[in-house]
């Protein structure tokens, strides 16, 4: 069953509804994103290279920034590339095998710095090697989710599946949320201190790390089948590069969402690592184990009201337009974010909770709703340009996305720098402390009420849809 009402208002056709096998195996492989990405630069970079090898945060948030960076000038071209690709196997699924099987077994490198480097030869082998990671992935990345946007043309079904995609984040967030208190405990603590090693941690569970991007990764290319490529796809001219750019780049609805997407992205992502820094040093003490642990708890809370919270924002979405849950959802995140002023006190840890419960919201806004209507800019672009492009759209998206994770990269390291913070401390000045949880309080509220314009502007409603289904099923007929 779909993990979401049983019906819309109007009910969705039997030919529009993707096969519930292909929904699974798709939605599952979506987990290959936060592993191979999420977990690696949103959980492990800065805790793994600044606090346990002694990096300079700085550098570290640079050395994103450059790797975010190259991935967003290499999305565009493997976009394209898959856009353009006819073989017996489609447009989308050789290049996934290819990217899982790659960015696999290129993640084992990240965490093994060779022995006898300086700092700055550490960054520089950080870099060379986390490029070629990245071209991997995208290799695998920009035909998966240029595929979620040609699995069914209904205005609805498209937001099933991503409460499917959705639902399997939690359990990948989940697991990340537990990552740092596996990697912290007494297995991997050092022999002679009884400390905490998060260095020997990774290193022991990378490899399993690796098996995960790799199965998940396979999963989608193995099950899930292309829905326009006989029909429509195969037959249709060849783009070249610069002038599938400048299409996306005319499409209005595309560029709220990229709007929409930039400015979620980069509020939330400016302060993840400034707020686990103080859940770690404000709120713990400087007690690694314990902070990972309490990080651990309220990634299971989040991940249940998130659960509960699927079904019935999909039920919600069916009954009004995307754009205005969307809004509702950043509304109380807002809310909930304002929530830290007072449950980010010292020595009371699971006050933590309550804030990001309704902050999860964010990642529900994120993953439930931009990638439904992904496709329905790209049907709209259809209409226009008479072809389907999803590669490019989504790799013109996926670029500006890149740029907000590494703007959000960048800017989290220097935060950290600038709020005078010292890894070699056992514990943080006060007035350090204090100028981490003002950053962290004030600046992603700044940033998200940007975000609430370019949800008013967007254009693409249930009727609008409609509309855009309508004309081009007379121009080509049902797929």
């Amino acid at each position: 069953m779909d993990p979401l009402p049983a019906s819309a208002p109007s009910g969705i056709p039997s030919r529009d509804r993707i096969p519930l096998l292909q929904k699974i195996m798709f939605s599952a492989g979506g987990t290959t994103d936060y592993f191979a990405t999420g977990l690696v630069t949103s959980v492990l970079w800065m805790p793994y290279f600044n606090i346990g090898l002694g990096l300079s945060p700085a550098l570290l948030g640079m050395a994103l920034m450059v790797l975010r960076g190259w991935d967003a000038f290499a999305d565009p071209v493997m976009g394209n590339i898959s856009d353009n690709a006819r073989t017996r196997w489609g447009r989308r699924r050789p290049f996934m095998v290819a990217g899982a099987i790659a960015t696999s077994g290129l993640s084992l490198l990240l965490w093994r710095l060779p022995e006898g480097l300086g700092e700055h030869g550490k960054i520089a082998y950080l870099i060379v090697v986390g490029m070629v990671f990245y071209a991997g992935f995208s290799c695998w990345a920009m035909p998966y989710y240029s595929l979620q946007l040609e699995l069914t043309p209904h205005y609805d079904e498209r937001t099933r599946l991503s409460a499917w995609m959705a639902l399997f984040s939690k359990f990948s967030g989940l697991l990340g949320g537990w990552t740092m208190a596996l990697l912290t405990c007494s297995w991997f603590a050092d022999p002679v201190t009884g400390k905490a090693d998060i260095v020997h941690g990774v290193r022991a569970c990378s490899g399993y790390i690796a098996a995960l991007i790799l199965v998940m990764g396979l999963l989608p290319a193995l099950f899930v089948k292309e829905r326009y490529y006989q029909a429509e796809t195969r037959h249709q001219a060849r783009d070249p590069f610069w002038k599938s750019i400048g299409e996306s780049a005319r499409c209005g609805p595309l560029w709220c969402l990229i709007g929409i997407s930039f400015f979620l992205l980069l509020g939330g992502g400016a302060v993840g690592t400034l707020g686990q820094y103080l859940n770690i040093y404000y709120v713990n003490g400087g007690k690694l184990a314990h902070a990972s642990v309490i990080g651990g708890w309220i990634s299971s809370v989040t991940f249940l009201t998130g659960i509960v919270a699927i079904p019935f924002w999909t039920w919600v979405s069916e009954r009004l337009d995307k754009k205005v849950v969307l809004a509702i959802l950043l509304g109380g995140s807002m809310a909930g974010h304002l929530l830290n002023v007072v449950c980010l006190q010292p020595g009371k840890p699971y006050l933590q909770v309550i804030p990001a419960v309704f902050s999860s919201m964010i990642v529900s806004a994120v993953w439930l709703f931009i990638p439904s209507m992904k496709g329905d800019v790209a049907d709209y672009d259809e209409l226009r340009s008479t072809r389907r492009r999803e590669g490019s759209l989504n790799a013109f998206f996926s670029w500006f996305i890149k740029a907000a994770l590494t703007g959000a990269a960048g800017l989290g390291g220097l935060l950290i720098q600038l709020s005078g913070f010292s890894a070699a401390l056992p514990e943080q000045p006060p007035e350090v402390l204090q100028r981490m949880r003002l950053i962290f309080l004030i600046l992603p509220l700044a940033v998200w009420s940007v975000t609430l314009l370019f949800i008013w502007y967007y254009p693409l409603d249930r009727k609008r849809m409609a509309e855009v289904r309508a004309a081009l099923e007379r121009r080509r007929g049902v797929i």
